[in-house]
Formats: C-alpha cells, sequence, structure tokens
C-alpha cells in the first residue's frame, strides 16, 4: 500500500557498502549503496537518452527531465532516441528494484538506469543528473565516474508541507516546489489550504468560500489573498504525479475554521461571526458545530476535494481547537447530551471520528495533528506528530500509523540562524545541522508504524515565494536525507553541499547559504580589537581581508581569535577546495562598532514570541513582552545611547495568553522606553517617549562606574502596537 513503511535495510544487506573510494562523490540524498568502477562515461551531444519500452509516458518524461537539467546546469544539450546504440543512457524497465528503488550504472561504455516504477526511473535520473553536476557551468563534454548504485529509500513518505492558507502562492510557485522536492526525492506534499486566514480551494457546491473566504481586508495588508480554481489544482496534481510526488490536501477542521465560517456563519458554533477571514496570526476561538447541516457541509467539501486530489489520504486538521465557543453554547451541549460524550475533548473525537468514517466509506484514509489522540480517534486514522516524540510514541502504542514532523526541528519558518541580516522568521532556531541531527525512529512501537517523515513551512513570515524557498533549502535536503537515506554522518552531509548549493543556483533556486556564512565578532582589546570568526556547519577553511576586498583562496586563513587594530574593514568567507562556498560577511570596525548591538546581538529579557519581524529592519522581538537585555556596558566610558525602534502591529492571537502582556497604564500615551542599570528593577537611566512609527531617541545618563547589564524595556498602555529596538549605539565620553 502506498505510503506503507518501507525499510530496505534487509534487501540491501547484501549490496556493497558506500565505501571511501566514492567519499569524492556528492550525491544528496545519500544512495543506500555505492561502488565505484574504473573509468569514466563521456557525456555529450552525441550521447543519445534511450527508453527500451515504447510508448512509455513516464519513462519519457524521465528522460526529458534529465536532459533539461542538464542544459540548464551544464549547457551540454542531449537528444532523445528510439534506437538503441552506443554510447547511450539507457532507461529500462526491470522486475527490480521495486518501489521506489532504482539501479543505476555507469561503464565507460554507457549508462543505464533499470527499475520497476515511474518514480525508480525518475530518481535514477535524478541521480545521474547529480553525477553530471558535480562541477556546473557550460561544456562541451562531462565525464561520469564509473558507478554502481543501489538505492532505495529509508521511509515511504518523505514530505514537506505547504502553508498556502497564510500566505498565497501563486500556482506556478507551487510548481516551483515541486521541481525541487523531486530533485531531493519527496515525494508528499501536504497542502495546506485552509484555516482562518484564508480558504484558497475552489468548491463549486460553496462558491462563497473563494468570493468571500478567500480574501481578507485589514489596515497593515488592504485586500490581500487568492485561490486556486479546480481546474489550477488538477494541473498541480497531474504536475506532481509526473514527479513521483503525491498531493496530500488539508482542510482544517474543526478549528482554524475562521474563513469558511466568515463565508457561511451558519456553521459557526457563535451567534456573531467576523465578516470575513483575519489578517492576524495564531490561534482563533472559532470553531465548526456540530449539528449535521455542518456534517452535510464538510462532507460535501471532502466530497469535492476527493474528486480533485486522488492521494489515498486526506488531512483534515485537529490542531489548536480552543473549546471556549463549544463550552458556552447550549446548542453544543445540547448535542454533546444527545450523543452521550462526556464533554467537549471527546466532541472533537466524535468530530474527527465521524468524518474520518466518511473518508474510509469513500476508499480514503484520515491524517490529522497529534491532538487528534485527545478525542481517541479511530484506529484507522494516522497521526501528524508535531509537538513531541512522546505524542507520537502514544499514537503508535494505540495502534495508529505515524508521519513524524517535530517542531521546532522541521518547523522550516523558524530561524535558520538569529543573527543580524536574516529575513522574518519565527524565533527559535532551527539550524541545519539541528534538521540533519533529528533520530526519526526510535525503538519500540512508534518504529513498527512508523510511515515517515515531514518539514512543515508555515508562511505567517514568509510572505512570497522567494520567502518560502529561502526558509527551505538546503534545511529540506538534510530532512530529504533523513528520510530517504540508511545511513547519515554530518561531516559528510555538509561536504556534498556545496555541490547541491552550486546546482542550486544554475537552477534559478532561491535559498539560504546562512550555514557557510561566517559570524563575525569583535570586542575591544589592547591592540584595538579581538576578532573571531564562526560558521555553523564548522567546516571548511574561515579567510579573512582587512582592507574590505573580497577574500579569495590566497587570503589569510583564521585559526584562531586574533588582534587587529583599528579601523579596518574585515570581509570573511568559507572556502572548501579551494572554492568559496556561500556569502562573505563584512564588518566594519571601529571603535563604535564594536558597542553597537542590534536587537539580535541583545538577549531578550524573556521568551515567551520571539519573532523577527519587519519595519523597514529586519528586529528580532518578544512581541509579548520587548524588552531586551544589554550585556557588560562600561557605563564608566559612556555619556548616552542612540537608540533606533520601530512600530509593529501587534497581529496574533494567543488566547488567554494575552492577559500576561505587561501593560503600564501610566505610561505616555504614545509608550516610552525605559532603562534600567543591572536588570529590570535596578536603577532607572532615562525614561524615553516614543516616536509616532519610527526613529532614533537620544538617551542622557547620569555619570555611572563600573560594568553593568542595561534593561531596555518598552512600556505600552495596551497590547497594540509593539515597539521594537533595530539598533543600540552607545555614545562615549569626549
Amino acid at each position: 500500500m502506498l505510503f506503507r513503511l518501507r525499510l530496505t535495510a534487509v534487501v540491501l544487506a547484501a549490496l556493497p557498502l558506500f565505501g571511501a573510494s566514492a567519499a569524492d562523490i556528492s550525491l544528496i540524498p545519500q544512495p543506500a549503496a555505492l561502488t565505484r568502477g574504473e573509468g569514466t562515461f563521456r557525456l555529450a551531444p552525441a550521447t543519445a537518452i534511450i527508453c527500451t519500452k515504447t510508448n512509455d509516458a513516464p519513462c519519457g518524461f524521465a528522460a526529458d527531465s534529465l536532459a533539461g537539467w542538464i542544459a540548464r546546469a551544464r549547457g551540454l544539450r542531449l537528444a532523445r532516441s528510439t534506437a538503441v546504440a552506443a554510447p547511450a543512457i539507457v532507461l529500462r524497465r526491470a522486475d527490480a528494484p521495486t518501489g521506489e528503488g532504482y539501479r543505476l550504472t555507469v561503464t565507460p561504455s554507457g549508462i543505464e538506469i533499470a527499475a520497476a516504477s515511474d518514480a525508480g526511473l525518475y530518481y535514477g535520473a535524478v541521480t545521474l543528473f547529480q553525477l553530471a553536476t558535480e562541477q556546473t557551468g557550460a561544456t562541451g563534454v562531462i565525464d561520469i565516474p564509473a558507478v554502481t548504485i543501489d538505492d532505495a529509500p529509508r521511509f515511504a513518505w518523505r514530505g514537506l508541507m505547504l502553508d498556502s492558507a497564510r500566505h498565497f502562492q501563486p500556482p506556478d510557485a507551487v510548481k516551483a516546489l515541486l521541481d525541487a522536492m523531486a530533485l531531493h526525492k519527496l515525494n508528499v506534499l501536504h497542502w495546506h489550504l485552509a484555516d482562518d486566514q484564508g480558504w484558497r480551494i475552489e468548491i463549486k457546491k460553496y462558491p462563497r468560500l473563494t468570493k468571500l473566504g478567500a480574501f481578507r481586508h485589514n489596515r497593515r495588508e488592504g485586500r490581500y489573498g487568492g485561490f486556486y480554481t479546480q481546474s489550477q489544482i488538477r494541473d498541480i496534481v497531474a504536475y506532481a504525479k509526473a514527479r513521483a510526488i503525491t498531493i496530500v490536501p488539508e482542510i482544517e477542521m474543526p478549528g482554524h475554521a475562521l474563513a469558511a465560517i466568515a463565508a457561511y456563519p451558519k456553521l459557526a458554533s457563535v451567534r456573531h461571526v467576523p465578516k470575513g477571514p483575519s489578517g492576524d496570526w495564531g490561534v482563533f476561538p472559532y470553531l465548526y458545530n456540530v449539528n449535521d447541516a455542518t456534517f452535510a457541509f464538510l462532507e460535501d467539501v471532502l466530497t469535492e476535494v476527493m474528486a480533485l486530489f486522488p492521494s489515498p489520504y486526506i488531512h483534515t486538521g485537529g490542531d489548536e481547537a480552543p473549546k471556549d465557543q463549544w463550552n458556552a453554547s447550549p446548542e453544543v451541549q445540547q448535542r454533546l447530551r444527545t450523543l452521550g460524550v462526556k464533554d467537549t475533548k471527546a466532541l472533537q473525537g466524535y468530530f474527527t471520528a465521524r468524518i474520518g468514517r466518511f473518508l474510509e466509506a469513500h476508499g480514503r484514509r484520515q491524517i490529522g495533528w497529534d491532538e487528534i489522540l485527545e478525542g481517541h480517534p479511530p484506529p484507522s486514522a494516522v497521526v501528524m506528530s508535531w509537538s513531541s516524540i512522546a505524542s507520537a510514541s502514544e499514537a503508535a502504542a494505540l495502534g495508529h500509523d505515524v508521519v513524524l514532523s517535530p517542531a521546532p526541528t522541521f518547523y522550516l519558518d523558524y530561524c535558520q540562524a538569529v543573527r543580524d541580516g536574516e529575513p522574518t522568521c519565527r524565533g527559535l532556531q532551527s539550524t541545519l545541522q539541528d534538521v540533519y541531527g533529528f533520530d526519526p525512529a526510535p525503538p519500540g512501537a512508534l518504529q513498527n508504524h512508523l510511515l515517515g517523515v515531514q518539514a512543515n513551512i508555515w508562511t505567517e513570515h514568509l510572505p512570497l515565494p522567494p520567502s518560502v524557498f529561502y526558509a527551505a533549502f538546503p534545511r529540506a535536503a538534510a530532512m530529504a536525507e533523513t528520510g530517504w537515506s540508511q545511513s547519515h554522518d554530518w561531516n559528510s552531509f555538509v561536504a556534498r553541499l556545496p555541490a547541491q548549493l552550486r546546482r542550486y543556483d544554475v537552477l534559478g533556486m532561491v535559498h539560504s547559504d546562512i550555514a557557510f556564512v561566517p559570524a563575525i565578532t569583535a570586542e575591544a582589546a589592547a591592540s584595538g580589537a579581538r576578532v573571531s570568526l564562526a560558521n555553523q556547519v564548522q567546516s571548511g577553511i574561515l579567510r579573512y581581508t582587512l582592507d574590505g576586498a573580497a577574500p579569495t583562496h590566497a587570503s589569510a586563513a583564521y585559526t584562531a581569535p586574533f588582534e587587529t587594530t583599528l579601523p579596518v574593514t574585515l570581509t570573511a568567507a568559507t572556502f572548501i577546495d579551494g572554492e568559496q562556498v556561500g556569502r562573505s560577511a563584512q564588518k566594519r570596525l571601529d571603535p563604535a562598532s564594536l558597542v553597537r548591538r542590534s536587537s539580535w546581538d541583545m538577549d531578550q529579557c524573556t521568551n515567551d514570541l520571539p519573532l523577527a519581524q519587519k519595519n523597514r529592519d529586519v528586529m528580532m522581538v518578544n512581541v509579548m513582552h520587548p524588552c531586551w537585555i544589554y550585556r557588560s556596558a562600561d557605563l564608566g566610558t559612556w555619556r548616552g545611547l542612540d537608540i533606533a525602534v520601530a512600530r509593529l502591529p501587534f497581529n496574533f492571537q494567543i488566547g488567554q495568553d494575552i492577559k500576561k502582556i505587561p501593560l503600564t497604564p501610566k505610561a505616555a500615551s504614545g509608550g516610552q522606553l525605559e532603562i534600567r542599570r543591572d536588570d529590570c528593577r535596578g536603577p532607572l537611566l532615562a525614561v524615553l517617549n516614543l516616536p509616532r512609527v519610527r526613529g532614533t531617541l537620544h538617551a542622557t545618563i547620569p555619570p555611572q562606574t563600573g560594568i553593568h547589564d542595561l534593561c531596555l524595556n518598552f512600556l505600552r498602555r495596551k497590547v497594540d502596537p509593539v515597539w521594537s529596538i533595530a539598533w543600540v549605539q552607545p555614545l562615549r565620553k569626549e
């Protein structure tokens, strides 16, 4: 059955190990078994690509894809042929490998990809493309090393989730993501199509879902939205299928339902509902009611969804469904008693089970987030576990199949690096190494029920397709190797990654390189400044210059912290095998910059809800408590501070947690910034009134001595707006 757990260790036990002789071949994900042969095969314009079976459209698509990738990456154009003649690349149907597996054989006389399935042939073509692009750039011929690769995936579910509800991606952007997934042998796109912020799928029986529910109106965005017509969805589903990707649609229920409820208020559990979707992020209280008319609506919707998506699974959400409205609704309470259900938590279980039975009756299987366990869903339900390994293990112990999608590790909207210059993101950090290091297969019941792994691209803070891609790659490559490969080695992955980044570049694929970009830290020293350099991958040679020039392979190599006179313009980059990987980092070092701090550099006073938010600058701010600690300030040398500040909207639904936000009724009407010494209850040094939108504040501080921490805390009468610091520049005494 599609998406059942596939463990290939037994099958592959008799195959050659991935030996040291293959260490110089950069394939991602790592194949199950690779053996180097003697010599190379020369790929040239005369090389034909042949499908041995006539009228084999999927094979032809794999062949055409291979030719297109190589043409884009290397400028070498290969032709399809129907006549078997050497030298050639031959794609052959075979009885084995089965499933998604393939065998790729490269000898000096030719190349063969053998597989039983469409997916196997396609994945063999992906691997051959990578062999042909160890280097990129136009060339007349490509020498491909002789190898034998026997490959098959570790797990059958290797997914990405795309949230198109919070921000809408045009159809071409969705197709571009499918292209990128295919190049990593990812085979499931979980498509989040309905939420409080928008309904994105045309349902012909209920046109108001898209006429009203697909567009939101607010001061921050104006009129924002969009939706996919059924014709567009059929086209995207076919596009995915050709690339061995199944699209699993998600229609959230019973919560995250505001867009639908605004379009059809009779679906609500309360009398008064908003007139449209919201531009706020977070958890809303609006749940579908539980009468038969609402279930009829949902069944109608799912009937049209199933007609569009042939996936064996339909995702029905189930997460973050606060029961306040159900608890307060006389209608819902009467329904609860009629059904003989204990409480509203169990009522969600009834809701989930009823929808699950409907899907089963139509040959589909329900999948939902792990909160569905709270209501004891039917055994056939699949649990997509995001909250913890413990909840996944609980689901497996109850007999449920599981897809692991842990937060924050596999949540790709979390920051890849908490450092100045990064785009908007959720404030917790999930680095490339964090993603790669996650172990998806602990022992016990979970191992027997684990379908696979998935990373999620929530888009509250990723408003445009380029920001989606920047957040996703190369972290999705790390997750892809977790889902596909039998063996895992971080240092090996890092060594193979530069070739993958070059492929991204030549294919025009937006991606992050922050894992390789050196972080520059500097502090005052006797000679001027003491400088440290580091990158996240802890690999390569960091080379630098002090005159602003771009580093080269001949520039000074960083080996340990060093001192330099001031002023200098330090530029640093990572080099691997003599080639620069990633962007350069540059920082002007002078007495002022050594004490300057951005919002990213300082500690948050508390860690309630840190987010990287934008008002010209991208600033790291805890939107519940905007407050920072400037560490180790030499106050004896300071006369004051310049502080750049900016206003941000508080567009977050956080339920009862809103009561935890500290408010100051006696603060100035426009808000104030308070500066205290040592901690946030220490001696008061300054109180500054805030500008209307943004500006630079000047604080004169009374004479001080010694080294102290500073607390910079915004005071506000009301929750909205939020104020953030962009940077703090201490002013030295003359």
